[in-house]
């Protein structure tokens, strides 16, 4: 994932170091919204302070590497998918698990279409469908 990852950050013109291709390998193997705490405690071997996380997550999102989303328990996550024409695709439904707190992707169905009004610019749009994973089913059972 290392190289797929240096790959993409010079494909999106970023400048290529150890941290942010540490950080985007991580989200790729993962392969669904991981928070900036998650993601601090699965890359701890390469001792990443929260400041710099929270740093190369914002310039990956910004450079459309990686899409964010947030649950509602107000904790942003944040995910890497395969790349479509350069960028990350985001705009697909999200599961929160509201007993574990673990977000998977719908990555493979897209967002309704909504009319707005004309004057209104969409910034950002997110649907979110709350439930209980099959991991936190059976440990109820």
């Amino acid at each position: 994932m290392d190289k797929i990852a240096e790959d993409r950050l010079r494909a999106a013109g970023l400048r290529v170091t150890k941290h942010r291709i540490c950080v985007l390998a991580c989200l790729l193997e993962e392969a669904r919204p991981l928070s900036h705490l998650d993601l601090i405690g699965l890359l701890r071997e390469q001792k990443l302070d929260r400041v710099t996380v929270y740093r190369i997550l914002a310039l990956l999102k910004d450079s459309g590497l990686v899409h964010q989303v947030q649950g509602t328990d107000g904790i942003w996550r944040f995910c890497a998918h395969e790349d479509v024409e350069g960028k990350c695709p985001g705009g697909h439904p999200h599961l929160l698990c509201e007993v574990c707190g673990q977000m998977t992707c719908l990555s493979e169905q897209k967002l309704p279409h909504l009319d707005v009004p004309h004057d209104f610019k969409v910034t950002h749009k997110q649907m979110l469908i709350l439930g209980i994973c099959a991991n936190c089913q059976k440990l109820q059972n």
